[in-house]
């Protein structure tokens, strides 16, 4: 409970007014509770001399690794783009295969059948190796992803190191 200025009577800590003699409340400062922040006044909008990071240019060492790894992200994309599209492109030709195999095959339904799936299986099913450069190459890319955030992560936050 606050009090008054002028009537010395308790007041509320949010009211705007006395309730007694009428006068208004200068914004007094909330108490608050053992949960609650403090609320800090104006924040300067400037960063303390003390506080002022001093970046470092790059190193030659630093630059170097980094392009070496870009232009082996580069090299590892284009690596999966080539990959995903020979799966593509074999699969697609047994695929063909079988579809022609069993439209051009005289015979039942169940032979054109047994017919249509040997391409379809064995050229499918070595296609299907193409996914293991694929998985591999997935896995490089996050490797040198992860080693490239490092890398600028350490040249952001080199001056809090102490180096």
């Amino acid at each position: 409970m606050l009090r008054c200025g002028q009537c010395n009577e308790p007041i509320e800590a949010q009211a705007k007014f006395c309730g007694q003699c009428g006068t208004v409340m200068a914004a007094a400062k909330k108490k608050h509770g053992p949960y609650e922040e403090p609320k800090l006044g104006h924040a300067s909008r400037e960063v303390p001399s003390f506080a002022r990071a001093q970046f470092a240019d790059l190193t030659p060492k630093v630059r170097a690794e980094i392009n070496s790894i870009m232009s082996a992200l580069l090299r590892e994309r284009f690596l999966l783009t080539l990959n995903t599209i020979v799966l593509l492109c074999v699969n697609l030709f047994g695929f063909w295969l079988s579809l022609k195999a069993y439209t051009e095959f005289n015979g039942d339904e169940m032979t054109k059948l047994i017919i249509a799936f040997t391409p379809f299986l064995f050229v499918n099913c070595v296609g299907f190796v193409a996914m293991i450069p694929i998985r591999g190459t997935k896995r490089e890319i996050y490797r040198l992803q992860q080693r490239l955030q490092f890398l600028r992560a350490q040249m952001e936050f080199n001056h809090l190191m102490g180096r």
